[in-house]
């Protein structure tokens, strides 16, 4: 499919409506809306320069309700090459619907759009995970929600969509980080399992108590599932899981933000509205401003790894008995961004994969102790 030509994937969806916009606060001269191809049926719209691809869940009206406030905000100057495809259009069956969508997300996926994805539930993620495995790339997943649950019990393992997305061997997923579980949602037998496969997991509190933690976890990812309930209720009223705690509005934002500054980052999905929101707008509007820092961060990547070579970065070798050898650190000399060096133990594959990280892993590594982040890849790579 030639990339002036959206004929192939048009037929996929629904035209967007025409968008009364919210009215801005400011009165704002100009918005995003401006600066964003839409597809309205109307004219034609190309790929050619498109960087950036916004398409809402199939069978989730929530897509137009953010769509009206998020072209209301202001533009972001340095921001170029955002298309608006629709809403996905269902099938005639469900399993119609998943093959479109997901030949729909490995297309964009092949020519390396960003992806955003608007609406739509946590089951999804199957689907998409499914789209990037045709790419035969490993796939690197994050999930921010205040609840999970895996089945422990092999009879259980049709039991959830995280079984079947994290347990799965034919699929190309490397690593998973779950961020702001809340305890009293999760059942402790779940993060033992994630232990078990070296996966990672931060709690809402220790978020709380330096969301700059959560920024390496960024950078090692390739699709972001933000799920709306991870939001406490008083901010977002309208998503899945109505509970009194969880991210504050700013804090998600500053989370969306972290995403959109990974340069790794290809498909962000905004999921969990309830589908009975009735005229409350309040979730419709944050849902649009997590995409807007989303797409801030967007602006500001710097082409740090992978797609700088690290070996020009500054290194720092780190001698470490426990650990069998050294570690090697790499620090951006341009954005000051840390990453580690994991070798594959196995002398056949002279190899390593490199993960994010931060000055406190170089630190800790200086005082004699393994990083968490390098004894956890060696571990699911032995």
């Amino acid at each position: 499919m030639n990339d002036d030509s959206l004929s192939d994937l048009l037929h996929y969806f629904d035209p967007v409506e025409v968008l009364q916009p919210a009215i801005s606060p400011i009165g704002l001269a100009k918005n995003l809306g401006d600066k964003t191809q839409i597809n309205t049926g109307g004219r034609g719209i190309s790929l050619k320069d498109a960087s950036i691809i916004i398409i809402g869940a199939p069978g989730d009206p929530i897509a137009d309700r953010i769509r009206r406030h998020l072209y209301a905000l202001g533009p972001i100057d340095e921001l170029e090459g955002i298309v608006d495809l629709g809403n996905f259009r269902q099938g005639k069956t469900a399993r119609d619907t998943h093959k479109g969508w997901e030949d729909v997300i490995t297309e964009l996926g092949r020519k390396q759009k960003i992806i955003l994805i608007l609406g739509g539930s946590t089951e999804q993620i199957g689907n998409q995970i499914n789209a990037f495995t045709r790419l035969e790339h490993p796939i690197n997943l994050m999930l921010i929600s205040p609840d999970f649950h895996l089945a422990a019990k092999p009879k259980e393992a049709d039991a959830t969509y995280l079984n079947r997305v994290l347990l799965q061997d034919d699929n190309f997923l490397f690593d998973f980080t779950h961020l702001a579980y809340q305890s009293y949602y999760t059942d402790p037998a779940t993060l033992e399992l994630l232990d078990k496969l070296y996966f990672s997991y931060m709690r809402l509190g220790e978020i709380r108590q330096d969301i700059r933690e959560t920024e390496p976890y960024f950078r090692n990812t390739d699709m972001l599932a933000f799920s709306m309930s991870a939001i406490r209720a008083s901010d977002s009223p309208g998503s899945r899981l109505h509970s009194a705690n969880g991210l504050y509005a700013e804090e998600g934002c500053q989370l969306a933000r972290y995403a959109g500054l990974s340069d790794k980052l290809m498909c962000f999905s905004l999921l969990d509205t309830d589908s009975d929101l009735g005229s409350n707008e309040i979730t419709p509007n944050l849902g649009a401003q997590l995409i807007w820092h989303f797409l801030q961060g967007v602006s500001q990547r710097k082409s740090d790894y992978p797609f700088a070579p690290i070996k020009s970065y500054q290194k720092y070798i780190v001698n470490l008995p426990r650990a069998g050898h050294d570690i090697n650190f790499y620090r951006s000399p341009k954005t000051d961004r840390w990453w580690l060096e994991v070798p594959y133990p196995n002398p056949k594959y002279p190899r390593s994969v490199y993960v994010a990280c931060t000055v406190r892993d170089y630190q800790l590594a200086s005082n004699g102790e393994i990083p968490d982040r390098w004894l956890k890849t060696y571990q699911r790579i032995c």
